[in-house]
């Protein structure tokens, strides 16, 4: 079987620099790959018999049509076309496409000759794409369902006992109350993150830990997800402490801790978060925003703040599974032992 050696060769190029094949119409005749580098980039390799540009121009609509390219909105488009040089090569340039992406075409004589890029390319595309699923897939979901039942047990016997929505119920069951930290109770920087003021708090919150935590879990697996997430709960009751005067409780600052893990992820891996990630997770941060103009002083913002950034930096501390670097972890380290020192400072001097 004969192929375009330089499409193939030019395809296999493009993988090992990091593309993703997105689709190949058969018999070779077109593969669409996103260049995951860039971020905003899709390419569309053509090859065509074709003599006249709009002719090509007819070909290439069609492939569109079929990989349903008006979908990339605003990425950019780049259509590089193999074959024989065009009668009227000079229009190619001025051929214009009903689709919202910038297209940019290119046309390269490419001779028909024996070769084995195509294997290689598809092999290393399967390859690179094991490893993205493996990315989200490093650990089983276990400690965030355990954590679950515990939050409900702890809220089932304290609505056994009283109602939650009474503030006497929330202080004897830990919830954050500045006087008496301040007094030596220390412990209430760590229970406040398993209890809640009523049950639709409660169901609110562990319907978002239900949402977000096993996606975490599988990234960052069990033992990291749950440094992450009751050090992050701690730094968000210490920084409540720092700024709010307010009784409060409840598990939404360790989970905006998880939101700073992802963040974490997305500053390692900026095309792959932005492709994955990144828009839905900044839909609900903006969802969260607009809740806090809404609802104003009866969210502890400062918790929300405080668990996001402690989010962030545990997860500084604690790493991707494939990340080896000692220092970088020291410094996150750092960072989180000064951010939490110099909050409790300030609550117990405010």
């Amino acid at each position: 079987m004969t192929e375009p050696v330089c499409f193939w060769e030019d395809v296999y190029r493009a993988v090992e620099a990091g593309g993703r094949i997105e689709g190949i119409l058969e018999p070779s005749r077109a593969l669409l790959l996103f260049d995951t580098k860039a971020g905003d980039i899709y390419h569309l390799y053509i090859r065509t018999d074709k003599a006249w540009a709009n002719h090509v121009a007819m070909d290439v609509e069609a492939i569109m049509n079929s990989f349903r390219l008006a979908r990339i909105g605003r990425e950019k488009l780049h259509v590089h076309i193999y074959g024989d040089p065009l009668v009227d090569e000079e229009r190619l340039s001025s051929l214009t496409f009903p689709i919202a992406a910038k297209v940019k075409l290119e046309m390269r004589p490419c001779a028909e000759t024996e070769t084995s890029y195509r294997p290689r390319a598809v092999a290393l595309d399967q390859q690179r794409k094991n490893e993205l699923k493996q990315r989200f897939a490093f650990g089983k979901p276990q400690f965030v369902y355990a954590l679950m039942l515990v939050t409900f047990l702890v809220m089932w016997f304290a609505e056994s006992i009283g109602s939650t929505l009474d503030p006497n119920t929330l202080i004897r069951f830990g919830a954050k109350v500045n006087p008496l930290i301040d007094e030596g109770e220390w412990w209430r920087l760590i229970t406040p993150m398993f209890l809640h003021i009523g049950w639709f708090h409660f169901a609110i919150n562990m319907f978002a830990l239900w949402s977000l935590g096993p996606l975490v879990e599988r990234m960052y697996g069990s033992t990291r997800f749950a440094v992450i997430y009751l050090l992050a709960g701690v730094i968000a009751t210490v920084a409540s402490y720092a700024f709010s005067e307010a009784i409060s409780a409840g598990a939404s600052g360790a989970l905006f801790g998880l939101v700073g893990a992802l963040l974490y992820f997305g500053l390692r891996d900026r095309s792959l978060f932005m492709k994955t990630l990144g828009p839905p997770l900044f839909i609900m941060l903006g969802l969260n925003v607009g809740l806090a103009f809404v609802l104003g002083a009866s969210l502890d913002h400062s918790a929300h703040a405080g668990g996001l950034v402690g989010g962030f930096l545990m997860a500084g501390v604690v790493g991707l599974p494939d990340e080896h670097v000692k220092k970088r972890r020291l410094l996150f380290a750092g960072l989180a032992l000064v951010a939490s020192g110099a909050l409790c400072w300030l609550g117990y001097n405010r």
